[in-house]
């Protein structure tokens, strides 16, 4: 690491679009400065009712409560949080925290909040 490199500034939270629509992709170290700069960036109303999490290497306290915030939202329209990937290691971290609901399937399909 060099010096004035600050290791959580790698993750990163950009909305963008597939073939599905709109979605949330998280990749690398998802803590506290990931998520100041994706709530600066992208305003709560235009959060997608998706997210991907599958690059995620680390997801902190502030990663969880984004997660809660992403669930909260398409559901009091009527909608779920969709968690279209999740790599396994993250599975027991959501469970700890009280979001199994948002792991993925085993057959790999994806679950709803």
């Amino acid at each position: 690491m060099s010096p004035g490199t600050d290791p959580a500034a790698a993750g990163e939270i950009a909305w963008e679009e597939d073939g599905t629509g709109p979605v949330l992709r998280f990749s690398g170290v998802i803590g506290r400065e990931a998520v100041r700069r994706f709530r600066r960036l992208v305003p709560p109303a235009s959060w997608p009712a998706r997210a991907d999490l599958g690059a995620v290497t680390t997801l902190d306290a502030a990663g969880i409560e984004l997660l809660v915030h992403l669930a909260r939202k398409p559901r009091r329209r009527g909608g779920e949080l969709e968690l279209v990937a999740l790599p396994t290691h993250l599975g027991p971290v959501l469970a700890r925290a009280g979001l199994s609901r948002l792991v993925p399937r085993p057959d790999g399909t994806p679950t709803s909040a």
